[in-house]
């Protein structure tokens, strides 16, 4: 196990002073809101006391910072308070703990940030969607991607230097399972009661359509909810099957049954195909027998049999991709993704190194379309696919950075893999780095179908595989050198 750098320790009585001090302060913050009903003095107080004792708590326990971001991410808490005209936590957050993070990593261990492939890839990614900011037509939105880019490269900084064992990085991938879990079970309850209108402060949110409800979780978006949940799933399958706890093995089971129910819930085509690729390819990784996988495919089309007639509807539908062209602009939601993604596809052709500018294809959306004829809607759209997206908006530049920045994470994941299984075979940490590799390869799946909305869960993971290998690489230093590597002294 690795534990290179143990966080400062208080004193029981350090412990006690500083809990009553900070009781005391949150105490009086929340009588100054009482007293003051009609102002926001005490809900600025009490922010303002919260973020002063995160900052101290951070400073002396690095990875609280991450677990409270990981929790944040995951419930989508702090665009739902910004939607409700209340102030966003993330961007504070996220800066308190980088502030806190750094001033605790550079004061405790006096080591210098030292980079590698993933997060020079991430740079590079960074330095394109700069640079396609000067061929932008809409500046503002630009500006808007670039600075959102520049939050999560920090969140990736704050996740690998807080994170300094194996134990807090698993705890964050369980706090994942868990607020993806709280999501769905919120969702779970809706279907089975048929109470579509409770939503639990917008944590639930759903989406009519002509023939079902369709569960969009706190993203407000039912095929992005649907993205997260299957992206979360492995690391769930993989704690049912691996972890030596018991009790964590049913949580785990719970949690991947409702994740399911949720996934079904959403009815998400993109969703769907996702993670019946990561099943299939978690059934190949741990050798499963061909005749179990068989037995298992023939249970879920009967199964299949059996759910709604909505979802099936839907499901159906996937066989346009194996119909003619005119077949395809016959169906409806397929001739607008088709024309989406065409108009895409045109804007790369037009500018192929640099694109229209980050966070400009729907800018130019309907300029395209109109070329196409496919296209009966008259609002902007998106590119319907991420990797389109992206080609479309930075070029060939941005594309081959992309590429870059994941062929580096999951081969340095594959790496670390090889390494941590050298150094001790009995080690579990393998089979946590290959449920974040499902993880990140179900959602590239995904992908090929969404745009990069909410991109922030996937440069999440990135900064937990980036984490994850500079853990491994901490590992191998401090093992102790074999026999045979240790030279005869005479």
């Amino acid at each position: 196990m690795i534990e290179t750098r143990q966080p400062s320790k208080l004193t029981s009585l350090q412990a006690n002073l500083i809990s009553l001090l900070l009781v005391g302060l949150l105490m009086g913050g929340l009588l100054i809101g009482i007293l003051n009903r009609d102002s926001n003095l005490g809900l600025y107080l009490v922010g303002g006391i919260a973020g002063a004792s995160l900052v101290g708590l951070v400073f002396l326990f690095p990875q609280m910072g991450t677990y409270v971001l990981t929790a944040t991410i995951f419930t989508n808490i702090s665009s739902i308070l910004s939607d409700q005209g209340l102030p966003g936590v993330n961007k504070p957050l996220v800066a308190l703990t980088f502030v806190a993070v750094m001033a605790a990593y550079f004061l405790t261990a006096r080591q210098t940030i030292r980079l590698k492939g993933v997060e020079w890839f991430m740079l590079a990614l960074g330095g394109v969607w700069l640079a396609s900011y000067f061929v932008a037509q809409d500046k503002s939105a630009s500006v808007e991607q670039i600075v959102e880019f520049s939050k999560n490269f920090i969140i990736l900084l704050v996740v690998v230097y807080s994170l300094n064992s194996q134990s807090s990085w698993k705890q964050v991938i369980w706090l994942i399972i868990l607020s993806t879990t709280f999501l769905a079970t919120l969702g779970a309850y809706q279907v089975i009661t048929g109470n579509y209108e409770q939503t639990f402060w917008q944590l639930a949110v759903v989406t009519p359509d002509i023939t079902q409800m369709r569960l969009s979780g706190s993203v407000g978006d039912p095929n992005f909810h649907g993205q997260i949940l299957a992206a979360v799933l492995p690391l769930a399958i993989y704690r049912i099957l691996d972890d030596k706890n018991p009790v964590l093995k049913v949580i785990a089971a719970g949690a991947a049954l409702l994740l399911v129910f949720a996934i079904l819930n959403t009815y998400s085509r993109g969703a769907f195909l996702a993670m019946v690729v990561t099943l299939v390819l978690i059934a190949f990784e741990r050798r499963i027998k061909f005749s179990l996988i068989i037995l298992v495919l023939t249970v879920t089309v009967v199964m299949m049999q059996f759910l709604p007639a909505g979802y099936t509807q839907r499901l159906e539908t996937l066989s346009i991709f194996t119909s003619d062209e005119t077949t395809i602009h016959s169906e409806g939601s397929f001739r607008g993704r088709t024309s989406e993604m065409l108009s895409a596809q045109a804007m790369f052709t037009d500018h192929p190194l640099l694109g229209v500018g980050i966070g400009n294809y729907e800018l130019n959306y309907q300029d395209y379309a109109s070329r196409l004829g496919l296209e009966q809607r008259t609002e902007n759209r998106q590119a319907h696919s991420l990797y389109l997206e992206i080609a479309a908006e930075t070029g060939i530049f941005g594309l081959l950075t992309f590429i870059g920045l994941f062929t580096a994470l999951l081969v340095g994941l594959i790496r670390a893999r090889r390494q941590a299984q050298r150094l001790n075979k009995d080690s579990d940490w393998p089979t946590w780095l290959i449920s974040l590799q499902m993880a990140i390869t179900s959602y590239l799946v995904s992908s090929i179908f969404l745009h990069g909305d909410y991109i922030r869960f996937l440069f999440f993971l990135v900064a937990l595989g980036a984490a994850a290998i500079h853990l491994t690489d901490r590992l191998e230093k401090s093992a102790p050198l074999q026999p045979s590597e240790i030279g005869l002294s005479n």
